[in-house]
């Protein structure tokens, strides 16, 4: 790994902004501008939670069962939805730290939050919390889930604010994306903010062309791009007939390619990326209709409609949306969402603040009622960002960044890929969890570590761990390659702490080996919250 020329490197790849922009311009009232913005909004939150039943239950296949039928008070759910409250950190940066905020102050914005997070969101804070900060953060050098779907699911903020302007959406998306993502990972969000941008300026019967405007944000050599044109052009052929193009997708773009290797789970942004753009498609403009077939795609099928009918319902309008899909909003809009201090009514007018600063920035104005946008067409990264080498990476079940973000004390010698082993934000109520799973029946996960124990006292090095509730496993500890330990931890999710006495080695370094090995291959993960010589 050599960070100083990733570094060079990526900051080649920075977005440049011309200084001129054309001469077009838009009149936007500010009565069209709330209206799209509350629908984009209000889209979002109905999309998050009409799908929320069915989020990664069905990988690999469609759903093709009945949905729950949408009612109004089911939206009340976005209130704790990361789909919503993840976008409003970003919001919060931009307001404390202005347009021009830098990779430093969105990073620590990030690393600040409190909840739980999972995937690129998760490594992308842990690394920033411990000074690697963006661009880095979201490397694939320092972040195995680079690509993953994270940034795509919250960007949708960039392009509410950003109306008719896509490069202003770019530019912050090259800012906070790289927080947690790369490449793919972040042209995911490039795309969904850039159709948010333009769907303040076309209709809901426009969707195509929201899409086309959207594409023209990414480089069109990336995967990303070729993903979704595919999409496009098989829905062409197939106008009447989802279910041809999510098989042609599946054949296509479902590879074993992601974070969780030999899984049908798929939380790549391209793949999810095209099931947003299957439901704006095949949903021909009808709210209800685009949600569940963006559902019925399965794998992240709570994220998907969101973006899908975020983009729509900035299309259409809060109005436009109608009473039978926002009817539960009024009950809850005084509420404020979950890590938060915006309520859907103070959410709107502070996207508004940011919004108007935008439009001035580049080069608009704001006269009576009027916003008057110098429309700007949509341009992509000048220097392409590709993860090429993600299936050597991959095969790595846990890579040492990994365990360092954990407990930099400690050295991953072996790890099998089931379970998704790595770091968790919080498991069974404790704060960064380190999760093992045994390479096979014969071959246990290991981590070791060096220590110098001090003199006097009663030394003991103690262990926080618990099993899997399904499962257990086999603890082994060997201090200088002599056997210490061997125990069952069978305490399924309640944590347990175990002792082993240091006292002979007072005054000596230590070579510690921590196993995690079978015990009847079912559930076998360990989950480690501390291990420290005390």
């Amino acid at each position: 790994m050599k960070p100083f020329s990733v570094a060079r490197a990526i900051v080649l790849t920075l977005i440049a902004i011309p200084a001129s922009y054309p001469e077009i311009t838009h009149d936007l009232p500010k009565s069209v501008f709330l209206d799209k913005c509350k629908g984009a909004w209000a889209g979002q939150m109905i999309g998050v939670c009409y799908g929320a039943p069915y989020e990664f239950r069905s990988n690999g296949k469609p759903i093709t069962e009945d949905l729950e039928v949408w009612s109004p008070e089911r939206v009340a759910g976005a209130i704790g939805q990361d789909d919503c409250y993840v976008e409003m950190t970003f919001l919060k940066a931009l307001e404390t730290h202005g347009l021009d905020i830098t990779y430093a102050e969105a990073g620590k914005a990030f690393a600040d939050t409190q909840y739980p997070l999972w995937h690129a969101n998760l490594y992308g804070r842990e690394n920033c919390r411990r000074g690697i900060l963006p661009p880095l953060s979201g490397h694939p050098d320092f972040n195995r889930h680079a690509d993953d779907i994270d940034f795509q699911i919250e960007a949708d903020l960039f392009g509410i604010v950003s109306p008719g302007l896509p490069r202003e959406s770019n530019r912050m998306c090259g800012i906070f994306g790289r927080i947690m993502n790369y490449g793919d990972g972040l042209y995911g969000g490039m795309f969904v903010a850039g159709m948010y941008s333009a769907a303040y300026l076309r209709d809901a019967d426009e969707i195509p062309a929201i899409i086309d405007e959207g594409l023209a944000c990414i480089p069109s050599e990336s995967e990303y791009y070729r993903c979704i044109s595919d999409v496009v052009a098989w829905h062409r052929e197939n106008p009447g007939d989802w279910m041809a193009t999510w098989q042609r997708i599946e054949d296509k773009w479902q590879d074993d390619v992601d974070c969780m290797r030999g899984n049908d789970f798929n939380i790549d942004a391209k793949l999810n990326g095209a099931y947003i753009v299957m439901g704006l498609l095949y949903g021909e403009g009808d709210p209800v209709k685009t949600m569940e077939i963006g559902t019925r795609c399965g794998q992240d099928a709570d994220c998907n409609p969101s973006n899908a009918m975020g983009v729509l319902g900035c299309a259409m309008g809060y109005e436009g949306l109608g009473e039978a899909l926002t009817g539960g909003i009024a009950a809850m809009r005084d509420e404020n969402f979950s890590h938060t201090d915006y309520s859907f009514d103070t959410l709107i007018p502070a996207c508004q603040t940011i919004a108007e600063s935008i439009v001035r920035r580049a080069g608009g104005t704001i006269a009576g009622d009027t916003y008057t946008i110098p429309i700007q067409s949509p341009q992509p990264p000048d220097t392409l960002e590709q993860w090429v080498h993600q299936v050597e990476a991959l095969d790595e079940a846990l890579p040492q960044n990994v365990v360092d973000l954990w407990n930099p004390a400690w050295r991953v010698i072996a790890c099998g890929h089931d379970m998704d082993p790595g770091l968790r934000s919080q498991e069974f109520g404790r704060e960064s969890v380190l999760v093992l799973h045994p390479v096979n029946e014969q071959t246990p996960a290991a981590i070791v570590g060096s220590f110098s124990i001090p003199g006097g006292g009663s030394p003991r090095l103690a262990i926080e761990t618990t099993s899997h509730p399904r499962g257990d496993y086999l603890l082994r500890v060997f201090i200088n390659e002599e056997l210490k330990l061997e125990r069952v931890i069978e305490s399924k999710g309640e944590w347990t702490n175990v002792k082993v006495d240091l006292m002979p080695y007072t005054g000596k370094g230590i070579d510690v080996r921590i196993e995690n090995a079978a015990n009847g291959w079912s559930f076998e993960a360990a989950y480690l919250a501390r291990i420290e010589v005390e």
